[in-house]
């Protein structure tokens, strides 16, 4: 008897054994998709929302999937070299932040069998066209030119209804190569003409553009526009000085303002970033006054369009065989207790706006029924009620 029970015993742990080693053989032959990242800053706080969302909540959940990520990309000559270096990596696909040459960096993407999307992005028309029918280049997720340009066009037209001050200091980051930085600044001199009823003589596409600061008064509007990154510890430097010569009542910027934030006085902030930590911080000590902001998981949708690809279903999420441009927004916020509520949707593990269950129902892999027109209609709910509903 005691001689079966050990045989049972034996056995049982034979099969054990045998289960487990089964069991780690499959996770030994599970394929990783690893993608690419491409970002102009590691640290800019909306480029590390980012990368929460990607490394701390996409990766935990979708256990195929891996991400390298760039160091600072700030030159056409480092976009490239990072693509060349993630493709001899073994990359699948890129998600790329930052783009100078699109059509350029397709084509070396495409030559390699790698795929590339722009998420939360802003694609100029004609950029989109040179690749649209490039069955590599997947398409882009992001506010296009009417929704940026309208983004500055509502921060100007709420400072000079808010007459907090007569003097603006305009932050026009990337303004004459990016595309998205140009329109923000473009529609901020719009609105402010318009509420003072004056007109420079400048163009506002032209001071929108300008690569040296430049400062334009009519009536009583005074504005001088900075171009350049401010997160660059120099251009930022540069910017406080510019500022300190004659400081402004209210500083308005087309990227984050966190990095000279604390050189600017009393001014009153607005800026086009993102819902992170430190922009409540700002909006609570009275600095920041408003906010236009993505959010950290509104690049889910992006995500699973690159998922859809690598796993071998790009060609079921094209529209009439080239690729999509989707339009997704920006939240706004006028005050902290109004931030203190999106935030804690835009960022949160548990409950955030596009969570994991959201993105299964668009990835083909996990659900058979999925198409373009699923992912055009999650992606395009990325408001705030919607988010809000969704999570309901």
């Amino acid at each position: 008897m005691k001689k079966l029970k050990k045989i049972t015993v034996l056995l049982l742990a034979l099969i054990l054994v045998s289960a487990m080693t089964s069991c780690a053989k499959k996770q030994e032959k599970q394929h990783i998709h690893k993608i690419g990242v491409v970002v102009y800053d590691l640290k800019d706080e909306q480029v590390q929302a980012f990368r929460e969302y990607l490394e701390g909540y996409i990766a935990a959940n979708f256990s195929d999937v891996d991400f390298l990520y760039s160091s600072e990309v700030t030159t056409e000559e480092e976009e490239m070299e990072f693509l060349n270096s993630a493709i001899a990596e073994g990359v699948e696909g890129v998600l790329a932040f930052n783009s100078f040459d699109l059509e350029k960096e397709v084509s070396l993407c495409a030559e390699n069998g790698v795929y590339f999307i722009r998420p939360s992005s802003t694609t100029a028309p004609e950029d989109f066209d040179k690749v649209a029918d490039n069955p590599y280049f997947l398409g882009y997720f992001g506010p296009g030119s009417e929704m940026e340009y309208q983004a500055g066009y509502d921060m100007g037209s709420y400072f000079a209804k808010e007459q907090i001050s007569d003097s603006y200091f305009l932050l026009s980051g990337g303004a004459g190569t990016n595309v998205m930085h140009e329109q923000r600044a473009e529609g901020m001199l719009d609105a402010l003409q318009e509420a003072y009823g004056v007109q420079f003589e400048q163009s506002s596409a032209e001071l929108a553009s300008a690569s040296e600061p430049v400062s334009v008064e009519a009536g009583n509007l005074k504005v001088t526009v900075f171009p350049g990154y401010i997160g660059v510890p120099d251009v930022g430097e540069k910017a406080v000085a510019e500022f300190e010569k004659d400081p402004a009542g209210v500083v308005m910027s087309t990227i984050p303002v966190q990095a000279i934030a604390d050189s600017l006085g009393d001014a009153s902030l607005g800026t086009v970033d993102c819902y992170t930590e430190t922009n409540g911080e700002l909006f609570k000590n009275g600095n920041l006054k408003y906010l236009c902001g993505k959010y950290e998981s509104i690049i889910g949708p992006a995500f699973a369009a690159m998922y859809n690809a690598v796993t071998g279903y790009s060609e079921d999420f094209r529209e009439d065989e080239k690729a999509f441009a989707i339009q997704q927004g920006f939240w706004t916020s006028t005050n902290y207790q109004d931030f203190q509520k999106k935030y804690e949707l835009s960022s949160g593990i548990t409950l955030n706006a596009y969570s994991y269950e959201d993105l299964l129902d668009v990835c083909k892999a996990h659900n058979p029924e999925a198409n373009l027109n699923d992912l055009k209609e999650l992606a395009g709910a990325w408001d705030f009620d919607s988010a809000a509903q969704r999570r309901k």
